[in-house]
């Protein structure tokens, strides 16, 4: 099956401060009226909406703040589709509107079409069985080279849209800041009712000299 990766650029927000940023309050997939108290960027992003998505009570605010250093990844650095490429309960693909505000780390979309296998059932936490991250790096790799794919970057206060056919990633911060990630999805069924790993406050790094390995060899899982 063949899909098409897309984004659509909205339009730039207005800046804010990081002294404002770092104050913003994490949302896991709260309503839009309960998101009006998460601070002024979440405000601000939810009264930029269309009044479609603002009047629809589906719509819900999933948003992240995290401070980075130089090399951390806001979460696991893998290709993937939001929500494992599910659609709404009509068939269209879930949609998401978003908006970064801070310049840590810069989300990568790859555009172009894509080969995805059929979706299979829905496994118990709500999550689709997906083909592995080995295919997705493999098919990018080929397709950047080609020329049938490229890459995109998620500039700080772009607003965009995008839906549970695009494929992105997470990047490394290239500077040391606050960043917070605010998304606002329209579709998405109670099936995926635990918004997973991604709503807790944790900082990705992955060591990559010799030295980093040794140095952060103490604090890896066993």
């Amino acid at each position: 099956m063949i899909i098409e990766s897309n984004i659509e650029l909205l339009g730039t927000a207005a800046p804010f401060s990081q002294q404002i940023v770092r104050q913003e309050l994490s949302q896991a997939r709260t309503s839009i009226d309960e998101a009006m108290a998460a601070g002024p960027a979440h405000r601000a992003f939810i009264e930029s909406l269309p009044d479609l998505w603002r009047t629809d009570p589906d719509v819900q605010i999933f948003s992240r703040l995290l401070y980075l250093k130089p090399g951390w990844y806001p979460l696991g650095p893998h290709y993937h589709f939001d929500w494992g490429g599910q659609n709404a309960s009509d068939g269209s693909p879930v949609e998401t509107i978003m908006v970064l505000h801070g310049e840590a780390s810069q989300t990568e979309f790859i555009l172009g079409p894509l080969e995805q296998s059929e979706p299979s059932a829905v496994e118990p936490r709500g999550h689709r069985r997906r083909p592995g991250r080995d295919q997705w790096d493999s098919q990018v790799a080929a397709g950047l080279a080609s020329g049938s794919l490229k890459q995109w970057f998620l500039e700080p206060n772009q607003q965009i849209r995008f839906d549970s056919r695009t494929l992105h990633r997470a990047r490394p911060a290239k500077t040391a800041g606050w960043r917070v990630l605010i998304r606002a999805i329209r579709g998405l069924t109670n099936q995926v009712a635990d918004p997973g790993r991604f709503t807790t406050c944790r900082n990705g790094y992955i060591p990559i000299t010799d030295e980093q390995r040794t140095r952060y060899a103490p604090y890896q899982d066993r």
